[in-house]
């Protein structure tokens, strides 16, 4: 019994939660086996932990059935029915807590049972309640939706070819809850386009823009803050970035958690691309500043935080000397990573330790990491390779630098671009290790000259690997 079923659901059971099952396995409505109730009465006294040493299956029948020879079948029999009974208080937890299937249903049932009257009252209070809600998201008008659509059953047979514009009114619901999702949709899959590498067909896309841009003025907050945003990853104009960041200022108590840290996790977007791609500083700090007011207005998580996620907000606040707000963010947060929780405390202070000049001591962070993600694997060789070029390790910079090439021919999920972009940054280090290493006494600066033009001619600075090489070329020793 140790890992079953029925205890892995119990040890879920919070205080409260272990009090109302118990009464509700005495409701006859549910279960009338009084071998269900005894056997939760025995496990509950082990919660939450549930010693495996004091719930082995002979310890509980004892306990059950004393005097009775063990019978694993018996037991195992009164414990799926108690697993059954936790599964309907799972399903009528859910439902007692959601306001809103319990006023749909019941409204249903008044209309099925011709009690207008109740119907009516109940569904004038409802909605009315409904109205006063300032977030107009996509659970909101799903309600109005469905409140609009009950109504309609309602009211057409007592007056049939009436109300019609209850049907307006119930398509205006529909578009909003409709395009609000389709909008998130787009806007997280032109970021996953992006950021892994997958091609997504994105349907409907030039028309549902063509609509937004002819009605945008006129749709609900949530609403014109995707369609900006979806313009922002699409024409990667700043001026739309000012208008966004406005917007959203003024608007910030019309978005609920999740549109908050979609917001803040687009915008970053924004200040990245112009990090990576147009290899421009003068973001550096815009992104900070969002990671600052994100924490600031807790909107950073949402729940439990991916370890991506984790390590992106430390290094955007170590890019711009911020060491003290990311040792706060990583005391805070730390409990919430959902996985890989070691290598990626490892990795974020192996970067504050390197951003320090403390090269050595990261290195040794760095090489205790290990993550199944080949981003970060590519940023971790690159951290790598960078120290032991710093510190003048140049034997184990070469190897390094081999070893980058074997990863980035048979890593396929690597863009093109990138793939030559890395190329490009290993073979001017490379270079630049054989200038250090070169016992010809020569003029080195038209070397320098060529690789730095080199550099240049790169179309990406992912990570930062561009202006290390412009770095490092400018004090070349």
């Amino acid at each position: 019994m140790n890992n079953s079923k029925l205890i892995q659901v119990l040890k879920t059971f919070s205080a409260r939660e272990l009090k109302l099952f118990r009464d509700f396995t005495r409701s006859p409505v549910y279960n009338k086996n009084k071998n269900v109730i005894s056997l939760f009465d025995i496990l509950k006294k082990y919660h939450p932990d549930f010693d495996s040493s004091k719930i082995g299956n002979e310890t509980v029948y004892k306990k059950l059935f004393p005097g009775e020879n063990y019978d694993y079948f018996k037991l195992k029999n009164i414990a799926s029915d108690l697993l059954s009974v936790c599964k309907e208080f799972l399903k009528f937890l859910s439902f007692s807590e959601n306001e809103h299937l319990n006023n749909k249903f019941l409204l249903e049932q008044y209309r099925d049972r011709d009690l207008d009257r109740l119907y009516e009252q109940l569904y004038k209070n409802y909605t009315d309640n409904l109205e006063k809600i300032k977030v107009k998201d996509e659970f909101y008008y799903s309600k109005m939706a469905e409140m609009t659509n009950e109504l309609k059953s309602f009211v057409s047979p007592k007056k049939p070819n009436s109300d019609f514009e209850l049907f307006q009114t119930e398509l205006e619901y529909e578009i909003n809850l409709s395009l609000i999702k389709i909008l998130d949709l787009y806007s997280t899959m032109l970021h996953e386009i992006k950021q892994n590498n997958y091609s997504y067909d994105l349907k409907m896309f030039d028309e549902v823009m063509e609509y937004l841009s002819r009605n945008n003025e006129n749709t609900v907050p949530i609403l014109q803050m995707y369609y900006y945003i979806i313009l922002l990853q699409t024409k990667k104009d700043e001026k739309i970035f000012l208008k966004l960041k406005e917007f959203f200022k003024n608007n910030f108590e019309n978005m609920d958690h999740y549109h908050k840290y979609m917001y803040f996790l687009h915008m970053s977007g924004f200040c990245a691309e112009m990090y990576n791609f147009e290899c421009r500083t003068d973001y550096m700090k815009e992104h900070f500043y969002l990671s600052k007011d994100n924490f600031d207005k807790g909107t950073i998580t949402m729940g439990k935080i991916l370890y991506m996620d984790f390590l992106n907000h430390v290094k955007i606040a170590v890019r711009v000397n911020e060491y003290e707000w990311a040792e706060n963010y990583i005391e805070k947060f730390k409990d919430r990573l959902s996985e890989e929780r070691e290598s990626t405390l490892d990795f974020c202070n192996g970067v504050i330790e390197y951003s320090k000049g403390n090269r050595l001591k990261a290195l040794d962070l760095f090489s205790r990491t290990s993550f199944p993600n080949y981003i970060i694997k590519l940023q971790v060789k690159l951290l790598m390779l960078r120290i032991f070029y710093e510190e003048g390790f140049y034997d184990q910079a070469l190897a390094a630098i081999d070893s980058f090439r074997h990863f980035l021919s048979r890593e396929n999920s690597i863009k093109e671009n990138y793939r030559e972009s890395f190329s490009d940054f290993l073979k001017i280090t490379g270079e630049l290790i054989r200038l250090k290493l070169s016992v010809n006494n020569h003029d080195i600066s038209s070397d320098l000259k060529r690789l730095k033009a080199e550099t240049e001619k790169s179309t990406q600075n992912q990570f930062g690997i561009k202006l290390w090489l412009f770095e490092m070329i400018r004090n070349f020793k």
